[in-house]
């Protein structure tokens, strides 16, 4: 039986990184925050399909919709870390990100009345400086390594991973890393994780190469973000042609496409990245050191 690990980076419209230039930090308590209506239709399809999904929660966001953080817990999901700011780990120093890091995990905890391990970075910008700073705010695995090597923001941690089993790693200081799943046709890699590229591939052919990693890896890893499904959301003017291409494409098509997704993988488990990472723990780890990482 195949195992999906559905994630959610539950951030807003004018907090992506794409459209940072236009709706800088400071700004963002004068946007429309929509966050609400899509992560409800994203629930109500989760619920309908038995689906236990992980929510990495930016902390900006958790201190406004409390209650919304609390509705996804109760209905039986993970709640995560996404961070506080949404800034790239790699344009923060050392003392900023664990900042940031606590930061978030704090309010988090107020809010669940639990502890949360799982942390997931902005635009999966994985550092040194971060792996140190999650080990020190006392989180127990991180999802922010993308094998993906064609997008700049994307971090790379060259030889410091173990596996555990397939699709689980650890480093030597005991943190886990649950990486996004790619595909690889003909040596190359191609990216396969979900958010832009799910809304851009064709849905057969998309699951196609997830039918593929399941069976070559066992587990995926697909992630989204709420306003991926918020059609009616603000059109940003001035934007770069490439960005509004990325930030806009199949907006209106996207749930229904992830429906059917869920449709056709009906049959598989559907875990909370906590859930996979506990039957890992159960497994042996192996000694070998992944050298692509």
């Amino acid at each position: 039986m195949s195992t999906i690990l559905i994630t959610v980076d539950l951030e807003d419209w004018f907090q992506v990184e794409n459209l940072r230039s236009l709706y800088p930090l400071e700004n963002w308590h004068k946007c429309q925050v929509r966050v609400e209506q899509s992560t409800e239709q994203l629930l109500e399809l989760f619920h309908r399909y038995e689906v236990k999904a992980t929510f990495f929660v930016l902390g900006w966001l958790a201190e406004r919709l409390p209650e919304l953080v609390k509705r996804i817990k109760n209905m039986g999901h993970e709640i995560a870390s996404h961070g506080y700011n949404h800034i790239l780990c790699s344009e923060q120093d050392k003392g900023a990100l664990l900042e940031d890091i606590k930061k978030s995990k704090q309010i988090l905890e107020d809010i669940i009345s639990e502890p949360v391990i799982g942390y997931r970075a902005p635009s999966f910008s994985i550092t040194q400086a971060l792996v140190s700073g999650l080990e020190e705010a006392g989180f127990t695995y991180d999802s922010s390594y993308n094998d993906f090597h064609g997008n700049s923001r994307y971090g790379s941690l060259p030889g410091c991973w173990k596996t555990v089993k397939p699709g689980l790693l650890i480093n030597e200081q005991g943190l886990y890393e649950i990486p996004i799943s790619n595909i690889k046709f003909f040596g190359k890699i191609f990216p396969w994780g979900g958010g832009g590229y799910f809304r851009l591939i064709p849905g057969p052919l998309f699951q196609k190469g997830v039918k593929k990693i399941t069976q070559n890896v066992g587990a995926y890893v697909f992630y989204c973000h709420p306003w991926e499904f918020d059609p009616e959301q603000p059109k940003v003017k001035g934007l770069r042609p490439d960005l509004y291409l990325k930030h806009y494409v199949n907006l209106a098509r996207s749930l229904n496409k992830l429906r059917e997704f869920l449709r056709v993988f009906v049959t598989a488990r559907f875990l909370t990245c906590s859930q996979f990472l506990t039957e890992g723990c159960k497994s042996p780890t192996d000694s070998t050191t992944i050298g692509y990482i």
